[in-house]
């Protein structure tokens, strides 16, 4: 897969349909500017794929030393316009330009599945120093949005086309965890904050119909009208209508990659 997946398509739309609530937003930005200072004092990090600056704007503002790389130009106008001082860099994640062993961690967060981890990892890896630490972040959600995703995977499956799995993240986190343990790190995995999210079909079947999400990207557009209106029958009957508010469960899980010092 090419490191030069980008967001700008959905630059404007991006912060309202991936947002955590403001208390897990704190609780995600205390838990990792924790595990950065257990890592040194003033830790320097460096966020690959930092896109409209979600998760590296709370942590500046907490003081950490955050640079950021992207490929979408769009996405980092959009963390600059809350942030002006923050540090973004226009970069391919294959060949970050920063000096070995100039930061104290690097941070991955809903990126990982999107890039080749095999050559991303230990480019990324070699900018941390000794003793420092890699990070993963994503989101986990319950039963009832992984049905919705598993049925418009099925449905995807009959109109000739292909829809990403909805829960890739076993597999990022294998890769994941082969590299940094190749590495010598140790790791430890700890969910920084749980939530409930409330969604409907009628908003499910919009995300798709808009393509907001990167696993909907794929789907042919010749093809995607015919997925909505085979998908719409059986979304009403699996929420008991699309305006049924439905709620899911929803984690922010962080796997935490100490390299040998």
């Amino acid at each position: 897969m090419s490191t030069r997946v980008s967001f700008d398509r959905v630059a404007d739309v991006y912060d309202r349909t991936r947002a955590m609530p403001p208390d897990a937003t704190a609780a995600v930005t205390a838990g990792i500017a924790a595990v950065l200072r257990d890592a040194a004092p003033n830790p320097r990090l460096l966020e690959v794929g930092l896109g409209t600056g979600r998760i590296a704007v709370p942590l500046a503002e907490a003081s950490i030393r955050v640079i950021g790389i992207d490929v979408a130009t769009a996405m980092l106008a959009q963390a600059r316009r809350k942030r002006a001082d923050l540090a973004v860099v226009v970069a391919d994640a294959t060949a970050p330009p920063f000096r070995t062993a100039s930061f104290d961690g690097a941070l991955f967060v809903h990126v990982l599945h999107l890039m080749p981890g095999a050559v991303v990892l230990p480019a990324t890896r070699r900018l941390v120093r000794p003793g420092g630490v890699l990070l993963h972040g994503h989101t986990d959600y319950g039963q009832h949005r992984r049905a919705l995703f598993t049925l418009l995977r099925d449905v995807m499956g009959e109109v000739g086309g292909t829809l990403p799995a909805a829960d890739r993240w076993p597999e990022v986190d294998a890769v994941f965890a082969e590299a940094v343990t190749a590495a010598g790190a140790t790791c430890e995995e700890r969910v920084l904050a749980r939530w409930t999210e409330r969604t409907t079909g009628r908003q499910v079947l919009d995300a798709v119909a808009g393509r907001v999400y990167s696993n909907t990207w794929a789907i042919p557009d010749d093809a995607l009208p015919v997925l909505l209106e085979r998908v719409t029958p059986q979304l009403d009957a699996l929420l008991g209508g699309l305006d049924t508010a439905v709620e899911t469960a929803a984690s922010f899980s962080l796997t935490i990659a100490r390299l040998p010092a």
